[in-house]
C-alpha cells in the first residue's frame, strides 16, 4: 500500500517529537504543520461547481512549503523555463563543491552560517580562479543541496556556469582555451578551503573556537578536498538536473512505498553509479530524522546568481549575449496549465464561492462570491 508524507507524520510526528525534542528547532515544526495542513481545510480554498453535473469540488490551498513533497512542482518548471532562456550560446559546465565528512556535523549544528559561508566561499572560489585563468568575471548561478539519494546529509553546492568570463575594464569576452575545460578542480578545491576558513575565523569566531580537533584538522592542506569541474555541452540537461533541487523536497511522495511486516517504511532510491534502484526499509522515525536534516532554517536562499547572471547584472549580460552574436534575450516558453475541469464529466468548473480556514473538523464553511471573480489557482 502506498503512503504519503502527510500520512506518515500524522501517524508518527507526536511520538517522534516527543522523544527527540531537544534536537527540534521553530524550522523543523513549521515544516510539519506545513505539509500536514496543505491541501487541506486547515488552509482553506474555494468552491467549484461543475456546469455539466453540477457537482460540487473543494480546492483546497497549497502551503507552499520547500519541504512538502505536493508542492513546487509548477514553480520548478518556471524556474526551469526562464534559466533555459538565460543560457548563452557557449559550453556549459556543472562545478559542484563538497567538504570533507569531518565539517558536515558543523554544517548540522550551525546551518544558516555555515550553508550561507558554502555558497558564498564556493562562488568567491570560482570567481577568483577565473579572474587569474581567464582574466575576466563570470557569470553562474549556485544552488546549496544538502542530501544524498537515500536522504543522508551531504551538503554541497552545485554551480552551472558557461565557459567565458567579462572584462569589464576593455568589456571583452574571456573563453576557455578549450571548449571542455573550465579550470583544475584541485586548484578550485584548495581556494575554497582557504577562503572557508578564513571566512569562518572572521565572521563566526565563536563557531570556529567550538570546531573539534577533527574537525580543524579537516582545513590543514594534507586533508584532500573534492571539487569537480563536469563539461555539460550547452547546459540545458544540467540546468532541468538542478531545477529539481530548487523548488522540490528531499522526499517525494512516489517514493514512499508503504509498510513491511516489520513496521518500517520501505523507500526507492536509485544508485548514481549503477543507476539501479533499490529499496530502503527504515522505522519511521528514522525517516522522519532524515527528512528533518534538509530543512533549511527560514528565510534562507539556497539559490543564488552571481557575476552578470545576477539579477542586478541584466545589462552586462545583455552586453555578453550581444558579444557572442546574440541580440536580446528570448522570452521563456512556460508551459500551460492543465485544463481545470470535473473529474466525472469533464465539464467547466465555474468558482462559487470562497473556503475559509477550518482548524477543527467538520464541513469547511464558505461564503458566496460573484461568479465573475477571477479564480485564483493554486
Amino acid at each position: 500500500m502506498s503512503l504519503t508524507l502527510a500520512q506518515l507524520l500524522g501517524e508518527h510526528w507526536g511520538a517522534y517529537a516527543a522523544a527527540n525534542h531537544a534536537h527540534l528547532c521553530a524550522a523543523h515544526y513549521r515544516a510539519v504543520r506545513s505539509v500536514l495542513s496543505c491541501r487541506t481545510p486547515a488552509l482553506g480554498g474555494q468552491l467549484y461547481q461543475c456546469a455539466g453535473c453540477r457537482r460540487n469540488h473543494y480546492a483546497y490551498h497549497s502551503c507552499n512549503h520547500r519541504n512538502c513533497p505536493k508542492c513546487g512542482a509548477r514553480d520548478q518548471q518556471e524556474w526551469s523555463a526562464k534559466q533555459e532562456a538565460r543560457l548563452l550560446s557557449a559550453s556549459y559546465f556543472l562545478v559542484t563543491f563538497t567538504v570533507p565528512d569531518a565539517l558536515r556535523a558543523a554544517c548540522k549544528s550551525h546551518p544558516k552560517e555555515l550553508y550561507d559561508l558554502l555558497l558564498r566561499e564556493s562562488a568567491g572560489a570560482l570567481q577568483d580562479v577565473l579572474q587569474t585563468k581567464l582574466g575576466g568575471t563570470g557569470g553562474f548561478t549556485s544552488i546549496l543541496h544538502t542530501w544524498t539519494r537515500q536522504l543522508q546529509h551531504h551538503p554541497h553546492v552545485h554551480i552551472i556556469i558557461p565557459g567565458v568570463a567579462y572584462d569589464k575594464k576593455s568589456r571583452t569576452l574571456k573563453p576557455t582555451a578549450k571548449p571542455d575545460f573550465l579550470v583544475y578542480g584541485e586548484v578550485l578545491a584548495a581556494r575554497f578551503r582557504n577562503r572557508l576558513e578564513i571566512a569562518l575565523k572572521e565572521q563566526h569566531p565563536h563557531i570556529h573556537a567550538s570546531l573539534t580537533p577533527a574537525q580543524v584538522a579537516a582545513f590543514a592542506k594534507e586533508t584532500k578536498w573534492v571539487t569537480d569541474v563536469l563539461h555539460v555541452s550547452a547546459g540545458k540537461s544540467a540546468l532541468r538536473y538542478l531545477a529539481r533541487y530548487v523548488r522540490r523536497s528531499a522526499l517525494g511522495d512516489r517514493r514512499l512505498l508503504g509498510y513491511n511486516r516489520d513496521g518500517k517504511i520501505l523507500v526507492t532510491w536509485t544508485c548514481s553509479d549503477t543507476g539501479k534502484r533499490g529499496i530502503l526499509a527504515l522505522h519511521p522515525h528514522e525517516l522522519i530524522r532524515r527528512w528533518l536534516l534538509h530543512v533549511l532554517p527560514r528565510g534562507f536562499t539556497r539559490l543564488r546568481h552571481y557575476g552578470f547572471m545576477a539579477g542586478a547584472s541584466r545589462e552586462t549580460r545583455l552586453r555578453v549575449r550581444a558579444l557572442l552574436g546574440e541580440f536580446g534575450e528570448p522570452a521563456p516558453d512556460i508551459p500551460g496549465r492543465a485544463p481545470f475541469t470535473c473529474e466525472h464529466c469533464q465539464g467547466e468548473l465555474v468558482l462559487s464561492g470562497k473556503i475559509g480556514p477550518v482548524r477543527k473538523r467538520g464541513p469547511p464553511a464558505w461564503k458566496h462570491i460573484p461568479e465573475k471573480e477571477e479564480v485564483a489557482h493554486d
